[in-house]
């Protein structure tokens, strides 16, 4: 299959505003290649090489692919350098400077897989010069629009913005013809964290394969994800009358698996972490008496002479240090177990909360830095209430409140109203803070003249798989901030709105929807201009946040699809409203 096929697929991918456009494209693309290519194509539309878990990048610096445009270009570097500042993507500056190169489209994708991963797995004594090379042997038998996502691929910059669940969507519609087999796929996408795989089971067998999916250590499971309310009245209705309250740690949440005397740590974005984590580790094995196990924790930082609960900010601190066996020396974690999701050979995500919580308090050997989250069994408000005082007092966030009910299974990669989180912010209005994506910006003027004067930031709506505006953030930045946000999202900046933004606002430059900020407001309210649960409390008026003000928190730990919901906004905007 030439790689041109899927050059030509990614032109009408970037070109488009439509997503059903977007997702015919995918869908044809799929359809057109063989079986043995899926899983490379399916890496290399996701821009990777590889399942996000086994942590091989191509790690082409663009210092490094700068030298390799200018050697299969003929050019000076300092020519490559100008052409790359007034373009600000040097995909678009390899593509227009090899435009006088009149070649035959040739280059197979098997080819381009081979050559980036080569690049990807060169290392030591000789490698910068051996993987400029590599590069450089593809760019002279690529046409120039190949080149530019050869570029684009090996920088890490591919910035198509096609999601996980959009290539879930085509994979489904390319092999069944409908998207009726999708929480199938879905499913097992969630349980192997991995795309290509999918890919391969389904074209193979149908769903057939994919239904006997299940955990295995050392390949991570998408986390279940939790709703927020702030009415303890409201929690229990939706859970039934009666939940599990579980203290709701201000941590990092790790998965962690292990089998015989290895561990494997993975952050919640499925990115191996356990390097970081040599404590956790030691823990793990000193306090977990199976032969196989997956489970996840929330670790914590403590004060090793105090052994009070520290916040999350002081473990970010700690993940910051190069030397990192030290500072777990200064610094040490303490996991608290709150889930158990495979045991022995034995696949718990089918089981309910409640079962899976027993066999967890079962196997973990509780110490003073390893033991399964506190929590209690509530049927009433008042219950409900002072467990919820009582966390806050130990220094936890608050509560997170779990379904007792037989059907309440781990719903991997999904959010669902089988977890609430109950945080001590919700109490007062809006002191809770949001997680937004941003999708555009818009230029500053005055003092800000030269940068961005604010950022236009979006909910997720997760049943329509887009992004819905809610405000536009330029508080709380500082100056240094600012001056660098223009540098800090180049890379993901698009000449219109991402098919899979919904907005009103016209922004002055555009992004791939990727990047997560946190930002507080004083509150959540109806606005003419924002498409966030648009026409659901007054018609022609989606939601929005009023005086936000960006905390300072670049959240890099959370995906664009674990930002705050639609639906989260809409609960936080009727409860303003009943209080």
């Amino acid at each position: 299959m030439l790689y041109n096929q899927v050059v030509v697929a990614y032109q009408e991918i970037a070109s488009t505003t439509s997503r059903t456009r977007m997702s015919n494209v995918l869908v044809a693309l799929l359809r057109a290649t063989p079986l043995e290519l899926l899983p490379r194509l399916v890496y290399l539309t996701q821009g990777k090489l590889h399942p996000e878990f086994e942590a091989i990048e191509i790690g082409m610096a663009e210092r490094l692919a700068l030298r390799a445009v200018a050697a299969a270009s003929g050019r000076p570097e300092q020519e490559i350098r100008a052409d790359l500042s007034r373009r600000g993507d040097l995909g678009a500056t390899a593509e227009h400077l090899l435009q006088g190169a009149d070649r035959a489209p040739t280059l197979t994708v098997d080819e381009v897989y081979d050559g980036l991963d080569a690049i990807a797995h060169t290392a030591g004594r000789g490698s910068v010069g051996a993987k400029v090379e590599t590069l450089v042997a593809l760019l002279c038998r690529a046409t120039p629009a190949e080149a530019g996502y050869l570029i684009r691929t090996a920088t890490g910059k591919l910035r198509l913005g096609v999601a996980d669940m959009t290539l879930l969507d085509a994979l489904t519609i390319a092999q069944t013809g409908s998207t009726e087999s999708r929480p199938i796929v879905e499913r097992a996408y969630n349980l192997c964290s991995d795309l290509g795989a999918v890919a391969v089971a389904l074209t193979r067998d149908g769903t057939t394969l994919l239904e006997s999916f299940h955990p295995e250590p050392f390949r991570p499971i998408r986390p279940m994800l939790a709703e927020r309310l702030k009415d303890p009245r409201e929690i229990l209705a939706k859970l039934g009358g009666r939940c599990a309250a579980e203290y709701k740690y201000d941590g990092e949440r790790l998965q962690i698996h292990k089998r015989g005397a290895e561990v494997r740590i993975f952050s919640r974005r499925i990115e191996p972490i356990t390097a970081q984590y040599p404590d956790a580790v030691d823990l793990t094995l000193a306090g977990l008496a199976v032969e196989s196990a997956i489970f996840e924790a929330e670790a914590v930082a403590r004060d090793p002479d105090t052994d009070e609960l520290l916040p999350f900010q002081d473990l970010m601190r700690r993940k910051r240090v190069h030397a990192v066996a030290e500072a777990a020396r200064e610094l040490p974690v303490s996991l608290i177990a709150f889930d158990l999701l495979y045991l022995d050979g034995t696949d718990l995500t089918r089981l309910p909360y409640a079962e899976r919580r027993v066999r967890l308090d079962r196997v973990v050997k509780a110490g003073p830095r390893f033991q399964p989250s506190e929590r209690e069994i509530v049927a009433s408000v008042p219950e409900l209430t002072a467990f919820f005082d009582l966390a806050v007092s130990a220094g936890t966030e608050g509560l997170v409140c779990k379904s007792l009910a037989p059907d309440a299974l781990y719903q991997a990669g999904s959010r669902g109203w089988l977890w609430i989180k109950f945080k001590r912010e919700y109490v007062s209005e809006m002191t809770d803070t949001v997680d937004l994506v941003v999708v555009g910006a818009l230029h500053g003027r005055g003092r800000r003249a030269g940068t961005y004067g604010s950022l236009l930031v979006a909910a997720y709506d997760p049943a329509a798989d887009v992004f819905r505006t809610v405000t536009k953030v330029g508080s709380g930045f500082s100056d240094a901030e600012l001056a660098s946000l223009p540098r800090r999202l180049a890379p993901l900046a698009i000449p219109h709105a991402h098919p899979r933004v919904d907005a009103k606002l016209a922004a002055d430059t555009w992004f791939v929807p990727s990047v997560v900020v946190e930002v507080i407001g004083a509150e959540v309210t109806l606005s003419p201009i924002h498409t966030a649960a648009l026409g659901r409390f007054r018609s022609g008026s989606g939601l929005a946040i009023r005086f936000p003000r960006f905390t300072g928190r670049w959240r890099d730990d959370k995906a664009p699809e674990d930002a705050t919901t639609v639906d989260e906004l809409a609960e936080m905007y009727q409860q303003r409203k009943a209080s």
